[in-house]
């Protein structure tokens, strides 16, 4: 007989055993701890642990490189915190963990960056100006600005870049025509002055009839009466021994008592009134308030006892100086030629950067806002314009010009324009034309003039403008005398 071929039980049960060990290890390759699918979700996690690593590190290296290698803690905290949240533990910062935002990855700082940070300091501005000038000071004036100006699109005209919190780059430089600028601004009652930076400098005292540059160079406070090579002179000037006279109104023998200072902030435009249409009409009001702003009416007919109280409270509440401690005052007469003469300096329009006009004609000369126009900041069609049609300050062609720089960083309104007056007046005046008492003295430049004559200027101070620069480029000038006790020049300022 045939036998028949089976799978017995046993070999059933063997063949089901091998089976479920292959499946025990086949399941034990995928899903165990040291698995393929494991080991599959560890690789993508360091994958994109990784990524985000070298993020991070690419934003570190890029803070680096514009800080010469240097980054401080605050700044790499915020590249950190760009990615996730830091732990509240570790005392530094170096000591934390990162939990990221993408994936929720907690990594430790140290895995991350494993250099040194460096204290924060806050990045010093590029300053282009190697003049000597001291620096600005703006440490006592409040709700201001810095200001630099840029073309427009056309190319014709400057812009002013006047909402700058912080002291932008090459803000100023002085040997270029580039003076400092600032602009001080009162929101709530809508008012803005704009000022410029005149440095303490010394001077050669000019002696010439017909307009010349005057030799400048700019000094620190050290240099004073007292101080090596200087020698106070019988008439209360300080002089250097190779002839230079410091500017008085930087020194406290020269200015009646306001100290030796590093520099004075002047007007950058005649005044304007918060009511500018007041004008001739209303204007004399020492309640109305001062503004110094461009292509705006200048403030006429103002009583000079009214010109010196409007400029004295420009530092209460409501007023474009509003919470600064500088002392505001209109302008004296030597403060005004401490201007004019920087003005006739290589700092100013004869520069020979600055006084070159748009085709190749040399200025040197602060042409004229028309007197017909009365409007701040603007110039004339030519350098001896007086009645002719105006721009403004800020037109490429022609503005510039009517600056003391023969830039838009300068004083304007210096010639032509409102006739404005100074606090300088003949000596027993003080108190019927400004309300100056005898502990006021120092706001207000006091003369004397032997013979009365307008021509006589046997009284002029050095440094006030006066004699040393009389007659230069035409320009109108007189001496005060009783007919006329007070200086009509213009401005107001304040230290």
């Amino acid at each position: 007989m045939k036998k028949e071929k089976a799978i017995t039980l046993i070999s059933l049960v063997i063949t089901i055993i091998i089976l479920l060990i292959l499946a025990g290890v086949t399941i034990a390759t995928l899903m165990g701890d040291n698995g393929l699918i494991k080991r599959a979700q560890d690789a993508k996690i360091a994958t994109e642990i990784a990524s985000i690593k070298e993020e991070i590190q690419t934003d570190i290296l890029s803070e680096q490189a514009e800080n010469n290698g240097d980054i401080s803690d605050d700044t790499l905290k915020g590249i950190l915190e760009k990615y996730g949240v830091l732990s509240e533990e570790g005392e530094k910062l170096i000591d934390k963990t990162l939990t990221t935002t993408k994936g929720n990855y907690e990594i430790k700082v140290s895995d991350i960056f494993n250099g040194t940070t460096v204290k924060d300091e806050t990045k010093k501005p590029v300053i282009a100006d190697n003049s000597g000038a001291n620096a600005p000071n703006v440490s006592k004036i409040a709700q201001k600005t810095y200001v630099t100006w840029d073309l427009n699109e056309a190319g014709t005209e400057y812009v002013p870049n006047d909402s700058q919190t912080t002291q932008p780059d090459n803000w100023y430089d002085y040997e270029n025509g580039k003076w400092a600028n600032i602009k001080t601004t009162n929101a709530t009652e809508g008012l803005e002055a704009y000022w410029v930076w005149i440095p303490r400098y010394e001077y050669i005292v000019p002696t010439s009839t017909t307009a010349t540059e005057i030799q400048v160079r700019f000094i620190g406070t050290d240099k004073k009466d007292g101080a090596i090579g200087y020698t106070m002179q019988s008439d209360g000037t300080v002089k250097s021994s190779d002839g230079y006279t410091i500017h008085p109104a930087f020194t406290n023998a020269g200015n009646g008592g306001f100290g030796e200072l590093d520099g004075i902030w002047v007007a950058k435009f005649e005044a304007v009134s918060n009511t500018p249409t007041a004008l001739n009409a209303g204007g004399n009001d020492s309640n109305l308030k001062v503004q110094s702003i461009p292509n705006q009416p200048s403030w006429r007919g103002i009583e000079t006892t009214n010109i010196f109280t409007v400029c004295r409270k420009m530092t209460n509440r409501g007023e474009v100086l509003e919470g600064s401690t500088v002392d505001s005052h209109m302008m004296k007469n030597t403060e005004w030629g401490a201007v004019a003469i920087l003005s006739q300096s290589k700092y100013g329009v004869f520069n020979s950067e600055s006084s070159t006009g748009a085709n190749g004609d040399a200025t040197y000369q602060v042409w004229n806002n028309p007197s017909s126009s009365y409007i701040t900041g603007s110039v004339g069609n030519s350098k001896d314009a007086s009645s002719q049609s105006s721009v403004n300050a800020y037109n490429l062609a022609n503005g510039p010009k009517a600056s003391t720089t023969g830039t838009v960083y300068g004083v304007y309104d210096m010639a032509g324009g409102s006739w404005e007056y100074v606090a300088g007046c003949l000596n027993g005046q003080e108190n019927a034309k400004f309300g100056v008492t005898v502990g006021d003295a120092k706001y207000v430049d006091l003369y004397t003039n032997t013979s009365d004559s307008k021509s006589n200027y046997d009284g002029a101070k050095i440094g006030d403008a006066t004699k040393e620069t009389k007659g230069w480029n035409s320009d109108y000038s007189y001496f005060v005398h009783s007919p006329n006790p007070v200086f009509i020049r213009g401005r107001f300022l304040l230290q």
